[in-house]
């Protein structure tokens, strides 16, 4: 009996001493670690302004479905005349005259004036060249910088 008792007080100690290493104790949270900024953050690139007056601009106008040879296609207004020049891949070039479809913060032009599926293209208030004809939108392109 008396071993009996012995093993009881000591799984009653036993008990005692796990299940006070065992409580919850509060652990402190490191603070939040900021770091000192070591480097200056790039300035944010500055929105497309359309330009007035005379101006250039290009476009690579690759287009896996619509257009696979691409090319860089160069948009020039001389006064009220516009033109584009395309420069394909092998380094020829053709230039053309365009009709202007409609001025202003969007500008509509055409390369085939009369085209019965009404080809045109814009270059956007964004300095994005958009291809369209008479159904919407076929294609759009960011200009090169």
């Amino acid at each position: 009996m008396e071993k009996l008792i012995l093993s009881i007080f000591f799984v009653f100690a036993m008990l005692t001493i796990v299940l006070s290493g065992c409580s919850p104790v509060s652990t402190p949270i490191p603070p939040t670690f900021t770091p000192t900024p070591t480097h200056t953050p790039k300035p944010t690139s500055t929105p497309f302004v359309m330009p007035t007056g005379d101006f250039e601009m290009s476009w690579n106008i690759y287009n896996s479905e619509y257009n696979s040879l691409g090319g860089i296609l160069t948009i020039r207004r001389q006064g009220s005349k516009y033109t584009q020049k395309l420069v394909m891949p092998d380094g020829s070039s053709e230039t053309t005259k365009l009709t202007v479809i409609s001025g202003g913060n969007e500008i509509r032009l055409t390369d085939r004036p009369g085209n019965s599926f009404g080809d045109y293209m814009y270059i956007s208030s964004t300095g994005y060249l958009y291809f369209c004809d008479k159904q919407g939108i076929i294609y759009t392109v960011p200009p090169l910088k």
